[in-house]
C-alpha cells in the first residue's frame, strides 16, 4: 500500500518546485539578453522587448513587463544572477536584492539584506535609489492609466503607473472615502472596499453633471432578444460604446437607480425601443428621501449617498409609486442590494428594514 505523503514532504516538495521556477527564469532572462543583444525584436517589427517578449512568448504584458525589468537588473549582478541559476534562493528574493544592489547601496548592506524578509529589501532599494529631476521628468512622462475588458467583457480591469505623490494622493483618497464606508455585514476584504471607495468617487464626479437627480447620465442597453429571451437576460446584452456585457442583475441596478436606455435587436435590426426616462421622477424621489429621512435598514445609520430602491424590482413590474420604495445607503444599496445579491425581508417594517442572504447557488 502507498505510504502516505507527510505535511513535511509536501512543504519541502513546494518549496523545491519555487527553487526550480527560479532556475527556469534565470535560464529565460540569459536568453532573453541575448536575443535583446542580437536586436531580435526589432527584426521582427517590435516596438520594444517588452512587446515582443508578450507577444513571442503568449504572456500578459504585466509578466513581460516584469520579465523585461528583470533582465536588466540582472544584467550587472552576476553573482546574484548565479546564485538564482544555482537554485540558491527564489527569483523574487534575488530580484529584490538586484535592485538594492543597483540602487547604490555597498556591499555590506546587500549582504546584510539576508535577514530581511523581500519587501524590507524592497524598502531598503527605494530608501537608497537616487531621484534625480530627470528620473522625476521620466516617471511623469511614463504616467498612465490602463482600461481593458476582460476576454468575455463581462468586466474590466485598469491599472497604471503615477508619480509617487499623485499615487499617494489617490491611494490616501481611497484609503480614507473606504474608511468611510459603511461595513454592518463586515465581509468585504479591504481590496474590495478599495473598488467601493474608486466606484463612488467616480459617482461622486458623475453626480456634480446631474444635480437634480443625482444620478448618472444616460447609458444605452442592446438587448438582443433571440438571446436574451431564452437565457431569462443572462446572455445577449451589452453596454452601448464598450460592448461590455451584462446580466439580469446588472440591468436591474440601472433600472432601479440610472437612466438608461434600452434597444430590443431582432435578427439584426432595432425592433424595440424604450424612451430615454428617469427610473425614478425627480419630485418622487425627493419625497421618498424626506419620508424615510435615511437609511431603513435595522441599525444602519449611514447617510452617505441615499438613493431610493425598488422594494419589488422593476424587472419584476415594480413601480415608481413610494409605497414601492425604500431608502437605502450607498453601501447597502450599491454593494450589499445589487453587487452582493441580497434582497429586502417584505415582513420587515417599513422603517426596520432587514436583508435576506442570496440563495446558496446565486442570487435570486
Amino acid at each position: 500500500m502507498e505510504s502516505e505523503v507527510t505535511i513535511d514532504a509536501l512543504e519541502q516538495e513546494l518549496v523545491a518546485c519555487e527553487r526550480i521556477i527560479g532556475r527556469l527564469r534565470a535560464h529565460q532572462l540569459g536568453l532573453m539578453v541575448r536575443l535583446d543583444a542580437a536586436q531580435v525584436p526589432q527584426m521582427d517589427g517590435s516596438r520594444s522587448m517588452l512587446e515582443w517578449v508578450a507577444a513571442r512568448c503568449d504572456t500578459s504584458h504585466d509578466t513581460a513587463r516584469m520579465l523585461t525589468q528583470a533582465m536588466r537588473q540582472f544584467a550587472e549582478q552576476e553573482e546574484i544572477s548565479a546564485g538564482l541559476t544555482r537554485g540558491d534562493v527564489s527569483f523574487d528574493r534575488a530580484l529584490a536584492t538586484a535592485r538594492l544592489a543597483n540602487s547604490g547601496a555597498d556591499r555590506e548592506l546587500v549582504e546584510a539584506s539576508r535577514r530581511f524578509d523581500i519587501d524590507g529589501i524592497g524598502r531598503l532599494a527605494a530608501r537608497h535609489r537616487h531621484v534625480s529631476r530627470r528620473t522625476e521628468h521620466d516617471i511623469a512622462a511614463a504616467r498612465h492609466v490602463a482600461l481593458q475588458p476582460n476576454l468575455d467583457r463581462s468586466s474590466g480591469r485598469l491599472w497604471g503607473e503615477l508619480p509617487g505623490f499623485e499615487y499617494s494622493t489617490i491611494e490616501k483618497a481611497l484609503f480614507q472615502r473606504s474608511d468611510e464606508l459603511p461595513t454592518q455585514l463586515g465581509t468585504e476584504s479591504r481590496g474590495a472596499r478599495l473598488a467601493d471607495a474608486l466606484v463612488s468617487i467616480a459617482q461622486d464626479s458623475l453626480d456634480r453633471e446631474a444635480p437634480e437627480s443625482g444620478r448618472a447620465p444616460a447609458v444605452t442597453v442592446f438587448v438582443d432578444a433571440d438571446l436574451a429571451a431564452p437565457s431569462g437576460g443572462e446572455t445577449g446584452a451589452e453596454i452601448s460604446g464598450n460592448g461590455l456585457r451584462v446580466g439580469p442583475g446588472t440591468l436591474e441596478r440601472i433600472l432601479c437607480s440610472g437612466t438608461v436606455d434600452v434597444v430590443g435587436v431582432g435578427d439584426g435590426r432595432p425592433v424595440v425601443a424604450t424612451d430615454r426616462s428617469r427610473a425614478i421622477p425627480p419630485a418622487i424621489r425627493r419625497f421618498v428621501l424626506w419620508r424615510d429621512g435615511g437609511c431603513t435598514i435595522d441599525g444602519c445609520r449611514s447617510r452617505y449617498r441615499l438613493e431610493p430602491h425598488h422594494v419589488l424590482p422593476r424587472a419584476d413590474g415594480g413601480s415608481h409609486e413610494p409605497e414601492n420604495l425604500t431608502t437605502l445607503c450607498w453601501h447597502h444599496h450599491h454593494v450589499v442590494v445589487h453587487l452582493r445579491g441580497y434582497t429586502l425581508d417584505p415582513a420587515s417594517p417599513p422603517q426596520r428594514r432587514r436583508l435576506l442572504r442570496p440563495l446558496a447557488n446565486g442570487p435570486p
